[in-house]
């Protein structure tokens, strides 16, 4: 009995660390605001659009204003750019070829741009914490 009872206490206690340890992870990658690490997965959590295949990258963060400017150019022979547009939620321009998503919360607000011709995703984050 006292074994189940070992082999229960450890095993609750590794998910429970493993747990910690996830969730730790995930609060460094979402206050992370450069561009040196995790870049793309902060961009993805703070705005919801995925970043697909890409073939180049540009990022700039200014720390005076907390603003992060990122562009891709999207991988387009191997991305559908329909089906990406439909997947984020990304509203047409009533301008332009450009879809646009913007939001703006308690902690950033963002606004996404895809030039559907070109394939460039230009985002733009502003952090208020």
């Amino acid at each position: 009995m006292k074994k189940i009872y070992l082999i229960i206490s450890a095993i609750v206690l590794f998910f429970t660390l493993a747990g910690f340890g996830f969730y730790s992870f995930s609060k460094m990658i979402y206050n992370s605001c450069d561009c040196e690490r995790f870049n793309i997965d902060n961009i993805e959590l703070r705005t919801g659009i995925n970043i697909p295949k890409i073939k180049n990258v540009d990022c700039s963060y200014n720390e005076n204003t907390k603003t992060k400017n990122s562009s891709f150019i999207i991988d387009t022979e191997k991305v559908d750019l329909d089906d990406y547009i439909l997947k984020n939620k990304l509203a047409k321009s009533e301008l332009s070829e450009l879809y646009i998503k913007l939001n703006d919360t308690e902690s950033h607000s963002y606004k996404g741009v895809l030039d559907k011709n070109t394939g460039k995703l230009a985002i733009e984050i502003i952090y208020k914490d």
